[in-house]
């Protein structure tokens, strides 16, 4: 467009006297880090910036909140991307406070319409898609309750393919939403105009109300409006760039803590401080036990501490471990060879390492991995006995003790027992649901029931030459971990008389596989952005488009849509755990592990809580320089 290149010519000769673009236009460079500006727009400087080092090992799938759909891209983007609520971050149970809104929703009498106030005064970290400032700096300006209908129109966009996380929560719940979807198809992708169109349960009262009508009374909605996959989106940015997803850090417009100056995936990823961040402080309350831990030793004080955060890609663990303890980053995983010698039996830290400043934290996030079994698949549609016989079959505590070194324990129901500090109705819940019957091992009654399945494949013509087919199994990897994975399951299956070929994929392959349902048994779980039960549930209904296993029960979709609209209750938890039974009766998925992850960190990296679901906390950790020097790290 003719007015981007006019302002490009003004941003090109102003360079030398914006730091601010400089800084955006140095790939690596953080030696000086602005973070404000002076009356008369003059950049402030950082007296002596703090950089934390880290690093990352898994691939950074998006930037876009959108699409957004994996703990490592979600963690990414939640230094920069805010949504109207978040969680607090020390309190537990988990509690939802207000972030880009002002207040917590007004919502109707009949549960359907939630008004929404939004904080006045929030400004965007400056872009080139609002033009140029009378300092020849990119400008900024505040957001607004139409850049929140524009972030739920971009969930339903076609052409952006949101992610089940985006997308699901909000089709057939929001008045209009699926038609607005479907609308998008008819536009071509770099057709802007689509946002026009109206979305009628999501829509801009005034520059500061936001109102959404839902198609029916939804009790656990407020915690979709905690994800920041709805993160505001200013339609200057649309036009600009953003008809399809944000890829670049130029296309990022957001209004969080920090800034994405350096995007380099499976290289490094540098994040400097937002100049232009609006005050926000450090909790001045927690749960019990943080003051003892002090974790509220800077209660009050403005966030966030850390200037640059510098993540640099480390694929293999090892090499991780190696720049830790030479103290070249602030944390890191513990090695799955090293476990016995760095955790102890009771699972703290070993004394060798406390006495090296170094602090272990472990976490259980609430996560369910499963083997979904695909019920489009001819095979496993056929054949309940087939799966069930499948669950059996497997030795579930040797998979964790053997691949993992114990980090995690089986899964006994869809529920993770994980929700007992976060949501205690669904942990009542996951109890009276009990263990699922075939979610044991039993290699008798495994073999024994392949006499059922064989009966019903044959009844289907799905009997090969009189023998029971040979299963597939699809990984989304195909490094040392994932072969190992595979022998284990191909191992565990032979020795009931099943045979079964892996198949090890680069993630790409593997997503396209499972989107088109050509895999027949595919490795998948389920880590709940909201803590809560309905979020496991959620992933069995079919009413949500793509559920898991591409499952289908009409009496469990019947159950969801009542437990959706009833408060917490006993009869609420009494459905769910219906529900869960359901589950465990019809197994289309054989459930694995609930993870539990090591984390260790040295301890000049402070006011470390790790959160169970919630992102862009780091704003609130704090480097002890003077510590950090003492023990050999790293110098900013």
């Amino acid at each position: 467009m003719k007015w981007f290149s006019v302002i490009s010519l003004i941003v090109a000769a102003a360079m030398a006297a914006s730091p601010f673009l400089l800084l955006r236009s140095d790939t690596a460079g953080y030696d000086r880090v602005v973070i404000g500006y002076d009356d008369t727009g003059q950049a402030i400087f950082a007296a002596r910036r703090v950089v934390r080092f880290s690093s990352y090992s898994a691939t950074v799938r998006s930037i876009d909140p959108a699409t957004c759909n994996d703990p490592t891209s979600a963690w990414i983007q939640g230094h920069f991307y805010e949504g109207l609520y978040a969680y607090h971050y020390l309190r537990r149970p988990l509690e939802i406070i207000p972030l880009l809104a002002a207040d917590l929703p007004e919502v109707s009498a009949d549960g359907k319409t939630y008004t929404i106030r939004i904080r006045p005064g929030v400004r965007y970290a400056r872009n080139r898609c609002f033009g140029a400032d009378s300092h020849h700096r990119w400008a900024t300006r505040t957001v607004t309750a139409e850049d929140f209908v524009n972030a739920f129109k971009r969930a339903g966009d076609c052409h952006l393919q949101a992610t089940d996380v985006a997308r699901a929560p909000l089709s057939g719940r929001i008045v209009g939403f699926d038609q607005y979807a479907a609308a998008t198809e008819t536009f071509q992708p770099a057709d802007a105009s689509r946002y026009d169109l109206p979305m009628p349960g999501v829509r801009a009262i005034d520059h500061l109300t936001l109102q959404i009508q839902l198609t029916a009374p939804d009790q656990q909605f407020i915690h979709t409006l905690a994800l920041h996959n709805y993160a505001p989106i200013p339609r200057e940015a649309i036009d600009c760039s953003l008809t399809g997803p944000v890829h670049r850090p130029e296309q990022v417009v957001s209004t969080g803590p920090y800034v994405l100056q350096t995007f380099q995936p499976q290289k490094l990823i540098v994040l400097v401080r937002n100049p232009d961040f609006r005050e926000m402080t450090y909790p001045r309350s927690g749960a019990p036990g943080d003051a003892e831990a002090g974790l509220l030793d800077d209660a009050g004080k403005t966030v966030p501490f850390i200037d640059v955060i510098r993540l640099d890609y480390v694929r293999e663990d090892y090499s991780g471990w190696l720049l830790f303890l030479a103290g070249e980053i602030d944390s890191s995983n513990v090695q799955t060879e090293l476990f016995a010698s760095v955790v102890t039996p009771d699972r703290s830290l070993a004394q060798r390492w406390r006495r090296r400043g170094i602090r272990l934290h472990a976490c259980q996030s609430p996560t369910v991995y499963w083997l979904e079994f695909n019920m489009s698949d001819p095979v496993m549609r056929a054949s309940p006995s087939l799966r069930r016989a499948i669950c059996l079959a497997v030795d579930v505590e040797t998979y964790v003790s053997v691949l993992f070194n114990g980090r995690g324990k089986r899964a006994i129901n869809c529920l993770p027992s994980s929700l007992e500090q976060l949501d205690p109705a669904g942990y009542q819940a996951h109890v009276l649901a009990g263990p699922g019957p075939y979610y044991r091992y039993d290699p008798d009654k495994a073999a024994a029931m392949l006499l059922a399945a064989r009966d019903e494949l044959a009844a289907s013509g799905l009997l090969i030459e009189g023998h029971l087919p040979t299963l597939r199994i699809d990984l989304p990897g195909a490094d040392v971990q994932y072969a190992k994975m595979g022998d284990f399951f191909r191992q565990q299956l032979q020795a009931v008389g099943l045979d079964a070929t892996v198949t090890l994929n680069d993630w790409s392959t593997f997503q396209a596989k499972v989107s088109a349902g050509k895999t027949q048994m595919h490795a998948a779980g389920w880590r709940s952005p909201d803590g809560r039960a309905d979020s496991f549930l959620q992933r069995f209904y079919s009413g949500a488009g793509s559920p898991s296993a591409a499952y289908s029960n009409r009496r469990f979709d019947v159950l969801y849509e009542r437990v959706r609209a009833l408060p917490d209750s006993d009869q609420r938890t009494q459905l769910q755990a219906e529900m869960t039974r359901m589950i465990s009766e019809d197994c289309p998925v054989l459930l694995l592990t609930e993870p539990e992850s090591f984390v260790l960190t040295y301890d000049w990296l402070k006011n470390v809580k790790p959160h169970p679901v919630g992102y862009g906390y780091d704003k609130y950790l704090r480097i002890d320089t003077d510590r950090r020097r003492a023990l050999g790290g790293r110098e900013d």
